[in-house]
């Protein structure tokens, strides 16, 4: 299953890099964000692509974190969670998932 589709499975309106049209809160934003070699006798024995999800919320919901946390650990995907940053030009908080 693509990160694309895990995220999806939450349930919260998700796109790649941004939206094309203003969305209200809670959302998810990932963006690519390189990726984890492994190497050897000129070869790739092992890659791996990481991203960095942004779920973006007015209200604090654990619910919908879990919902995230759970797709992601689902689909095999382990990551860090950042605390919730509050953007006060936009009047959001933003939890970031690293995986």
């Amino acid at each position: 299953m693509s990160i694309y589709q895990t995220l999806q499975s939450t349930g919260l309106s998700c796109a790649y890099s941004h939206f094309k049209t203003k969305q209200t809160p809670p959302y998810i934003v990932y963006i690519g964000n390189g990726q984890d070699v492994m190497e050897a006798d000129n070869t790739h024995y092992w890659r791996e692509n990481r991203y960095q999800v942004e779920y973006y919320f007015i209200t604090k919901n654990e619910q919908n974190e879990a919902s995230i946390e759970n797709a992601l650990l689902g689909a095999g995907y382990l990551y860090d969670k950042s605390e919730d940053i509050y953007i006060e030009e936009q009047g959001v908080f933003v939890i970031y998932y690293y995986i």
